[in-house]
């Protein structure tokens, strides 16, 4: 691994709108697989292995966004003010939009189970967005926030340490949430203090940044290759006989910071940006429209595609009644199949509300 000063940053930059969308496909795909992977009683079953298999692949696609966001952002110049007006624009006023949107879906689905929602219950059926969000994966945007609070001050840091300096932060990061969590669930012991500036995703943030400085040779390529089958399946086997040990679903291993799915999602990260800039050498303007329209749509599709997923299975469950035959009968076909749809109706419902001048502040 050398340190790499021979590609522009605006180079460098660029290729992550692949890696970003490839990283949003990921996350849709982990979306499809794991309603199944609870519906599914028995552990041991071919299709509850299958949708574990798509479910911890898609596991690394959250700590991938917070890489590239270090990457990118860490090694940026700009003042106070012109970060928090770009930054804050940029996640708040969609972090509201959406709030309201999926408290309306939330209303809906109480009215229809229900049977109606009367005035007086409804603010016991709406959730409060001030003390966390009101639909599950919209934490990722309250995480996000907290994360560019303290970015301003990181990039005066952050880019002067040392290496033994930032060896030191990410050793502390990994022993306080990948370690102690590990160490806990298994024994009563408790560490009675607490470290402080390592929290829970900082260590990927700044592993972005560490990691975009260098060039890894063709070795190292494959050695990442062989980390992320080995940590890949190590996850899967962990999460199946947890399973089994407890005799339903378990997946305390799923976590993003579980020692597999660290190590998979550094491994994914050197893999998917060194194949980008590969597959992007050449910079033409054509592959820059390209690369440019997919990280355009990513964090769209991460908006709005539980809802367009929870409709296709509406659709395809309730009134045509053809998903689940289809799903438990051939998973491993089914669930990216489903994926690609599901990202290229989300894709093209994004693209709409981008070209609509109300509605592309949101998207």
């Amino acid at each position: 691994m050398t340190q790499d000063q021979s590609i522009p940053i605006r180079k460098r930059a660029v290729h992550f709108d692949l890696v970003r969308f490839i990283a949003t496909f990921m996350v849709v795909q982990l979306h499809v697989a794991t309603p199944w992977l609870w519906r599914e009683l028995d552990v041991n079953s071919g299709f509850w292995i299958t949708c574990l298999i798509f479910d911890t692949f898609g596991r690394v696609g959250v700590p991938i966004f917070l890489m590239i966001s270090g990457a990118l952002l860490l090694s940026k110049e700009e003042s106070y003010p012109s970060f928090f007006k770009k930054r804050f624009v940029r996640v708040l006023l969609p972090l509201v939009f959406w709030t309201i949107v999926y408290e309306i879906k939330i209303i809906a689905d109480h009215h229809y189970l229900k049977g109606g929602v009367e005035w007086s219950t409804l603010y016991s059926v709406m959730k409060n967005p001030f003390t966390g969000p009101v639909y599950d994966h919209l934490w990722f945007l309250y995480m996000i926030v907290g994360m560019y609070l303290v970015t301003p001050f990181l990039r005066r840091i952050i880019p002067v340490l040392r290496k033994q300096d930032l060896y030191y932060l990410l050793g502390l990061w990994v022993f306080s949430n990948v370690f102690l969590p590990l160490v806990y669930n298994y024994t009563t012991f408790k560490l009675g203090l607490s470290i402080p500036v390592v929290t829970s995703y900082l260590g990927f943030y700044v592993l972005g940044y560490y990691l975009m400085q260098y060039q890894f040779n063709a070795k190292q390529i494959k050695i990442a290759w062989i980390t992320f089958a080995v940590s890949y399946i190590v996850n899967i086997l962990l999460v199946w006989m947890d399973s089994n040990q407890h005799d339903k679903v378990d997946i305390f291993y799923l976590s993003h910071h579980r020692p597999a799915i660290f190590v998979q999602a550094v491994a994914a990260f050197i893999l998917l940006e060194h194949y980008a800039m590969k597959a992007f050498a050449n910079f033409s303007e054509k592959k820059y429209k390209l690369l440019a329209y997919l990280g355009s749509v990513t964090f769209g599709i991460y908006l709005l595609h539980p809802l367009i997923i929870e409709l296709f299975e509406g659709v395809f469950m309730g009134i045509i009644g053809i998903y689940p035959p289809a799903m438990t009968t051939a998973p491993v076909i089914t669930i990216p199949i489903t994926a690609i749809i599901i990202t290229s109706i989300t894709m093209g419902i994004v693209t709409l509300m981008q070209k609509t001048p109300f509605l592309k502040n949101f998207v």
